[in-house]
């Protein structure tokens, strides 16, 4: 079986998810993200612990239908050039798996509506996996080895993913355009 590799965030979509829904939740006047965020824009936390509590703090605070929600507007975003592309690489025995560092709890989602597989970063028996650069190419020889798998495409704007794309046969690096 043959898989294609996607990127979510200023390939599949023309913006960062992440961003637009802690910009959201912001604007609402959060007291904590506001905080978390200040200490993240200061570098006082890392990228991924951010994200780990980010995450966190969301998932309590709201249901999944609020996040099925976001991921239908994400769903609606999708860049008709990059899904042509996508679809011009895949046959009826390929497989399209998203990737993104943005979190699975929305980004599972969009994957279910695209009837894709993949993942965002999630956590792992108490162990937050932050899909980003390495990380997803270790979900990738874990979840798909190449032994069972043929690496046929993949497609991000990210310089962090270029290892990743060097794994199979046709890549595009993804420059956006909007």
């Amino acid at each position: 079986m043959k898989i294609n590799v996607i990127d979510l965030d200023k390939t599949l979509i023309p913006y960062d998810s992440f961003r637009v829904l802690i910009i959201r939740e912001i604007k609402k006047i959060d007291v904590f993200l506001i905080g978390i965020t200040v200490s993240r824009l200061l570098k006082f936390i890392a990228s991924e612990q951010y994200k780990k509590r980010v995450s966190q703090y969301l998932q309590k605070k709201y249901s999944d239908e609020f996040f099925k929600k976001f991921a239908n507007e994400l769903f609606n975003d999708i860049d008709k050039k990059v899904l042509q592309l996508i679809q011009s690489h895949t046959q009826k025995d390929t497989l399209n798996i998203l990737l993104s560092a943005s979190p699975n709890f929305f980004v599972k989602h969009l994957i279910k509506k695209l009837e894709w597989s993949g993942s965002g970063s999630y956590n792992s028996d108490g162990t937050f996996v932050h899909l980003y650069s390495s990380n997803k190419i270790q979900y990738l020889f874990h979840n798909y080895n190449s032994k069972d798998y043929d690496y046929n495409f993949a497609i991000s704007d990210s310089s962090s993913d270029d290892e990743l794309l060097s794994l199979f046969r046709e890549n595009k690096k993804w420059v956006n355009h909007q």
